[in-house]
């Protein structure tokens, strides 16, 4: 099995709660685009809605993250769905595509087929808790925590790989987690990604 030869790029310090844009840059990166995780941050759609939590601390409404980064990347943020994170990739690179509900296999496909693949994951890669907030419509956001976004760069039948701009280890590249373990929390985090073409 070949890993995809993806660069690497670490989110901190300048961006706190910016994986996604990170692991976008990656991604981009790997096709040769000269581009700037903070750059992308900036350019990423922002949806401005204020944070109102209940008595206990948790959210109560927040913003859609299906309309753009709900909170400040570049401080205390949440995330952004692939619909709208792919607006930016769009600048770079035309045809990426944006995945709701694809089944592993899909993924799989993709990276096999040369393309680094974003995906909605958690921190320490640990099973996410259940989050839910409101817009101020009303729609209902789930947001499992702790959540995160990673570059795909190959798998095999056991593990899957990829880069983690947040990691602990030495450098974040060539993460591995197990199969089975990686696909239940790709599973209970909504099963989101981002394939870069």
């Amino acid at each position: 099995m070949r890993l995809l030869d993806v660069p690497y790029i670490k989110q901190r310090p300048e961006l706190p709660s910016g994986c996604e844009v990170t692991a976008l840059a990656m991604a981009l990166s790997y096709y040769g685009e000269d581009v700037d995780k903070l750059s992308l941050a900036r350019e990423m759609p922002i949806d401005k809605t204020s944070v109102e939590r209940n008595e206990d601390g948790t959210i109560r409404i927040w913003g859609d993250p299906e309309d753009g980064f709900v909170g400040d990347p570049f401080d205390n943020g949440i995330t952004i769905n692939p619909n709208p994170l792919k607006q930016v990739a769009e600048k770079y690179r035309s045809g990426s595509s944006a995945l709701y509900g694809k089944a592993w296999d899909v993924i799989e496909t993709h990276v096999a087929n040369d393309r680094p693949v974003l995906v909605w994951f958690t921190i320490h890669h640990d099973m996410p808790t259940p989050r839910v907030w409101h817009t101020p419509a009303g729609k209902v956001v789930q947001a499992p925590r702790p959540l995160h976004c990673i570059v795909v760069t190959g798998a095999d039948d056991d593990y899957v790989y990829f880069h983690d701009c947040e990691s602990t280890e030495k450098s974040g590249e060539h993460v591995k987690v197990g199969k089975t373990q990686f696909i239940r929390i790709y599973d209970e985090m909504g099963r989101r990604a981002l394939v870069i073409t």
